[in-house]
């Protein structure tokens, strides 16, 4: 029996593709390197969801050089969720994961185990060591995501600011760092990956098939004035496009983003009363 290792398990994507493989009743070991006391509510009500399975076990960062993993075991990276996240010492982050790698090819290469990296398509050059330490790695794959919205979106992402209502300039600043060509619902992705993980192809990008995703999303997220103030990012293909069929349609998408949070808000407001 194989076992997932997520690294990233309490991000954003990390989370739903641990709890997906948790779900099919699969051994997940989550590696991650949040801090408790930031948001402890956050990290209570995302350890109640995973937490508490028997297939699960977890490691904080620090501790990953001492995991001793199989050659048939997969590895997911999610450095979409460094790059949108807020953690301060991404350096130290990608020294950590880089050591792991190197460990792991030690071994062999043909003895590696498999290798995934969820990278965001706007930004690749910050994990220029990772993508190098995985070269000459056959089971290594690359799956470049759009932006991904939905539940537990990262705060520093632009429909969260949006949705949580912060000043025109926050927006602006995390609408630069994304790339607003495309976009999907987190379950939809999670419910494309096995069949992308099937693939033969090293390098691959997600797209939609709901034609100006991103824009049809953002109507429903900002006001008329914001939503026309920026253009649009370039197209970029990174690798084999693989569309991926969605169940979710933009509005209601938001519209179960907006409920999540107005949940989370009510929490934080009760924790404090206590």
């Amino acid at each position: 029996m194989q076992t997932y290792i997520v690294i990233g398990t309490y991000q954003f994507i990390g989370f739903y593709v641990t709890q997906y493989f948790l779900n099919q009743g699969e051994e997940v070991i989550g590696i991650d390197w949040a801090d408790k006391d930031d948001s402890p509510y956050i990290m209570e009500e995302k350890e109640l969801e995973i937490g508490r399975s028997a297939n699960y076990i977890y490691f904080p960062v620090n501790k990953l050089k001492l995991l001793d993993i199989a050659r048939q075991d997969t590895v997911f990276i999610s450095c979409y969720d460094i790059y949108h996240g807020k953690y301060g010492n991404t350096e130290l982050l990608l020294s950590e994961i880089g050591s792991f790698i190197e460990k792991c090819k030690k071994k062999g290469l043909s003895e590696t185990p498999n290798i995934v990296l969820f990278m965001p398509v706007a930004e690749e050059s910050l994990f220029q060591s990772i993508i190098s330490a995985i070269e000459g790695i056959d089971s290594a794959k690359i799956i470049y995501l759009p932006t991904v919205y939905g539940p537990w979106q990262s705060e520093a992402m632009s429909f969260e600011v949006g949705i949580n209502q912060q000043g025109s300039s926050v927006i602006e600043a995390a609408i630069a760092k994304e790339y607003t060509g495309d976009a999907l619902f987190v379950s939809d992705f999670v419910s494309a990956l096995e069949g992308v993980l099937a693939s033969s192809d090293r390098s691959i990008q997600l797209s939609s098939n709901i034609a100006d995703h991103w824009n049809k999303c953002a109507a429903h997220v900002f006001d008329e004035e914001i939503a026309s103030s920026f253009a649009p990012t370039p197209e970029i293909n990174k690798g084999s496009l693989v569309e991926v069929q969605c169940n979710t349609d933009p509005q209601e998408g938001v519209a179960l983003q907006r409920k999540h949070n107005k949940r989370l808000s009510l929490l934080k407001k009760w924790r404090k009363a206590e």
